[in-house]
């Protein structure tokens, strides 16, 4: 624990921060193992629908990939399915719970569309469904909130797609990047950094900027401000808000808001490029500009590293603004207000 910033944290949401290296390695040895019904011969085009801590992980495995995906893969987060998914069609269905009102409802259309499918859930009504259609369930033991075992369903599914050969990932590349995650982690590496960003944010409207492959990333600390830190956020991904969001601030209050720009070496040249007229556009509005980077050796290393850091920043924010990281009551009020309808 922090000795400047004192957080509340009655789910040891720092632990299972911490132990992301170790969520990711698990899901790789437990999953590679185990045989899958489904071959590429069985799909041409990929749905991955999840939502909120679940859903992320699709993101993150897209924006990785999105360029060498040897298959069309589509995100769903939503009811139902689009009208063109069919038996050619895989969907991998990702909750935590297992029990997603939402994603239960696309494996219902899945399964009478006679779709394959794989799960990626603890237990819950998901695996009362694989009993009964016969579909397997890839099993995620570990108890923590969704968003906190994002390694182990980011691992998951990375390692579903590497056994499908939709992804160029070898279990060399994938271990590397989690071994320079995990040295960071236990040279606490990000810990002060982290501590004085969240000191920053206070009372600020962080806007997070980032380009491929780390939008989705952008999105988790987006997830992880709302959630943590119980703090309002905006996330848009480059070159688009060069086309809109730029024009959105001109009537800001410049001293509540401040820019994270999430700098990737692995980006487009262009979209690297930007980030010196973005910082020149912000700056000139009184806006504060505040570019992130990591050194990392893969880019898979890259968004490990920092989903860590926006782990963390998130946390010690939460302790800023004197709250508890692990409930999320109006999730749950809201989930209960729906379950009466």
């Amino acid at each position: 624990m922090s000795e400047s910033i004192i957080v509340e944290d009655s789910g040891k949401m720092l632990e299972k921060i911490m132990d992301l290296p170790i969520q990711l390695e698990k899901s790789w040895t437990n999953i590679w193992t185990k045989s899958l019904p489904v071959t590429s011969n069985n799909f041409d085009k990929v749905i991955i629908a999840g939502m909120g801590g679940s859903g992320i992980a699709g993101a993150l495995l897209v924006d990785l990939f999105e360029n060498k995906l040897t298959r069309p893969v589509s995100l769903w987060a939503d009811y139902g399915l689009p009208g063109w998914a069919n038996d050619k069609t895989l969907l991998i269905a990702v909750s935590y719970s297992g029990d997603t009102e939402e994603t239960i409802d696309v494996v219902k259309a899945a399964v009478e569309r006679k779709m394959p499918v794989i799960a990626v859930s603890s237990g819950g009504k998901l695996e009362e469904l694989s009993g009964i259609h016969g579909f397997p369930i890839l099993k995620i033991d570990y108890q923590s909130p969704p968003r906190a075992a994002i390694g182990c369903l980011y691992g998951a599914l990375l390692t579903i797609m590497a056994k499908l050969e939709l992804i160029d990932l070898t279990e060399k590349t994938y271990f590397q990047a989690v071994e320079e995650l995990k040295i960071t982690i236990q040279r606490k590496s990000f810990q002060s950094k982290a501590e004085e960003l969240a000191v920053t944010l206070n009372n600020k409207v962080p806007i997070i900027l980032a380009y491929s492959p780390l939008v989705a990333v952008a999105k988790r600390y987006l997830n992880q401000f709302n959630e943590n830190s119980k703090t309002f956020a905006v996330a848009a991904a480059v070159p688009e808000a060069c086309h809109n969001l730029v024009v959105g601030t001109d009537f800001a209050v410049p001293e509540k808001l401040i820019v994270l720009f999430l700098e990737s070496k692995y980006g487009f040249s262009r979209n690297i490029a930007r980030q010196k007229v973005l910082e020149k556009t912000f700056t000139e509005k009184d806006i504060p500009f505040m570019p992130l980077s990591v050194k990392s050796g893969s880019p898979l290393a890259e968004q490990l590293l920092f989903l860590h850091f926006g782990d963390l920043l998130s946390f010690y924010l939460a302790g800023v603004y004197g709250v508890d990281p692990t409930p999320v009551e109006a999730i749950v009020q809201l989930k209960g207000e729906l379950a009466k309808l």
